[in-house]
């Protein structure tokens, strides 16, 4: 979402808002997972926690060769916020625990090597929902507390993660905490506010999302100036900067476990100097893009497989720019997500001028705005809905009523909601928690969301009407 006041936030800048949509995901259970321990070439089962999900590690191979096997990456998935320990049989690959905190990896066997991952993107998705972003923090300028909020706490984070949010999506504006070319070096006391507000998510049993925010979303200040423009400066000297700038933070972020996923920009469009869906604009995306994703694999270890989120231009569900985006060279990266921003409908999400959603047509093209929509350009990526939302100024009522539907239909349709917080109060604010106490200011909204996540997780296809939402 663009830079915006707390009280008077300016609303976020898409090219096109017409749906959204993210990945469907099974229910998690909490305590501490068991570890999987196979034998010489043999196979072991993962065990479960108190209320936690355990995956069956696969048998391992023979000297030399890597682990297979039905539980995805080989591993035991912990319940949430436990640990996972799996190890492998001589000659096979190790993989770690993915459930929880501190999944560990057991001794490579002869020959082969250590490795800790996630199964592949469509699994993991399935337990991200629903999402939660600390907006208007780090993706302020200069710093953290300039549009109003208190610096982000680790007790905010717990309540968040206790009032059923699986993801944390942490918005970072890292333009006045950049140095000079050609090293382009980040302060490193800003980056380690972004890296332990991180780490308190991952404690807390949650996937973590780190971005570039406001650095290319056309909301660029004369005193606060974007670097990743379109398309002047030249779009290889931006991609450049991309380069020095994501591997940086690739590097910060590379001791940490897989629960941690990156995010290359933020709604990035062309602004006040163009159409946001310009050809050349969708161009120049694909080139930092590719940037971006090539950077952070560059710097190897668990950022060779870290799951990486991308935006067509402007994070738009528009067909044009999720076709181009389609073409980047990247695109068949095995562990890339893909994030639409919708604030659907734009008179209700974007608004403050009330709007009494909750009609029967009101449902029905909620729907078609996802299903016709999103899963017909997109009908097998991995999908999450970025950013949604409604406003303060609308009534409360209208606002359950559309968190509870929004929810459902994003997620039976095989995708994750992520909620747009701005902090704050007022008629423009998105907020649902104190940001210094976490104590939940829009419980009924919380408690929708929550419904219809838990609908949209039923079964495919449970859209929400107004006769059953």
């Amino acid at each position: 979402m663009l830079d915006c006041s707390i009280r008077f936030p300016r609303p976020p800048r898409l090219a096109a808002l017409v749906g959204a949509a993210v990945l469907s995901m099974a229910g998690l259970g909490c305590g501490s997972g068991g570890g999987a321990t196979p034998g010489t070439g043999g196979s072991g089962n993962g065990g479960s926690g108190a209320g936690g999900m355990a995956g069956q590690a696969g048998a391992a191979g023979g000297s030399g060769g890597t682990t297979a096997g039905s539980g995805g990456a080989a591993g035991a998935a912990a319940g949430r916020g436990g640990a996972g320990t799996a190890g492998a049989g001589t000659g096979g690959t190790n993989a770690a625990g993915t459930g929880g905190r501190g999944g560990t990896t057991g001794a490579a066997g002869t020959g082969g090597s250590a490795v800790g991952t996630l199964p592949p993107p469509q699994p993991v998705v399935k337990m991200m929902a629903p999402g939660w972003n600390l907006g208007n923090s780090f993706d302020a300028s200069p710093n953290e507390t300039s549009f109003g909020n208190p610096t982000p706490n680790q007790t905010l984070i717990n309540a968040v993660h206790a009032a059923g949010f699986n993801t944390l999506r942490i918005p970072v504006t890292w333009t006045s905490h950049i140095g000079a070319a050609p090293a382009y070096t980040i302060n490193a006391a800003w980056m380690t506010k972004v890296t332990q507000t991180a780490q308190w998510g991952i404690d807390a049993g949650m996937y973590v999302f780190v971005n570039t925010h406001h650095e290319s979303d056309g909301n660029g200040t004369t005193n606060n100036p974007e670097w990743v423009t379109f398309p002047q400066p030249p779009a290889t000297s931006v991609a450049t900067e991309v380069t020095a700038v994501w591997t940086q933070i690739a590097n910060a972020f590379k001791s940490f476990n897989d629960h941690l996923m990156l995010e290359c920009f933020n709604e990035p469009n062309e602004g006040a100097s163009g159409g946001s869906q310009t050809q050349q604009a969708q161009t120049d995306l694909n080139l930092y893009l590719e940037a971006c994703v090539n950077a952070i694999r560059g710097t190897g270890g668990a950022n060779a497989t870290r799951l990486i989120m991308i935006q067509p231009v402007g994070a738009s569900p528009d067909m044009g720019g999720i076709q181009s985006m389609m073409n980047a060279s990247i695109i068949n990266d095995p562990n890339l997500l893909v994030s639409i921003h919708t604030y659907y409908p734009t008179n209700f999400g974007l608004s403050t001028t009330q709007y009494a959603w909750g009609s029967s047509d009101d449902y029905t093209s909620m729907q078609h705005s996802i299903d016709q929509n999103l899963r017909v350009w997109m009908p097998t990526q991995p999908i999450l809905i970025g950013e949604w939302g409604s406003q303060g100024a609308q009534p409360m009522a209208s606002r359950v009523a559309h968190a509870l539907a929004y929810s459902q239909d994003v997620t039976t349709a095989g995708m994750v909601p992520i909620w747009w917080d701005n902090g704050g109060s007022g008629s423009g604010s998105y907020s649902l928690f104190n940001r210094t106490s976490g104590a939940q200011t829009q419980a009924a909204i919380i408690s929708a969301i929550m419904t219809g996540v838990k609908n949209g997780q039923a079964s495919p296809n449970n859209w929400a009407t107004l006769a059953n939402p």
